[in-house]
């Protein structure tokens, strides 16, 4: 049986630094993710009003996070695979914030994870 991890951050007035160096949206279009310089993801709730709140801050990364991408059926598995330029690679679960399956070191080059998209079947 394989443990999950649930990271929970607490801050006082100021969120930690969140430099935003990729985005995407689901296809419900009510959710935001980003990915930062720091290595951290940030869900953010998006209302029919088009107005912006954060929801959850996620660690994984420890290197800036370069691309984003939604994996299978969004809908069904709402699941984001998030890139780092350090060559870690993640699979987030959005709905619930964990990282069921994270690779350290891939042995690909590092200009394959400045820009991708992911189609997982």
């Amino acid at each position: 049986m394989r443990a999950a991890l649930q990271a929970v951050a607490l801050w006082g007035k100021r969120a930690p630094p969140h430099s935003i160096t990729a985005i995407m949206i689901t296809d419900d279009q009510r959710t935001v993710v980003t990915g930062s310089q720091e290595g951290q993801l940030c869900l953010w709730d998006l209302s029919p009003e088009l107005k912006i709140s954060a929801k959850e801050l996620l660690f994984g990364h420890s290197a800036s996070i370069t691309c984003l991408a939604r994996a299978r059926d969004f809908s069904k598995q709402p699941y984001v695979v998030s890139a780092a330029e350090n060559g870690e690679m993640c699979m987030w679960n959005v709905t619930s914030g964990q990282c069921p399956w994270r690779a350290h070191s891939l042995s690909l080059p590092l200009s394959v994870f400045l820009s991708v998209s992911v189609a997982l079947k």
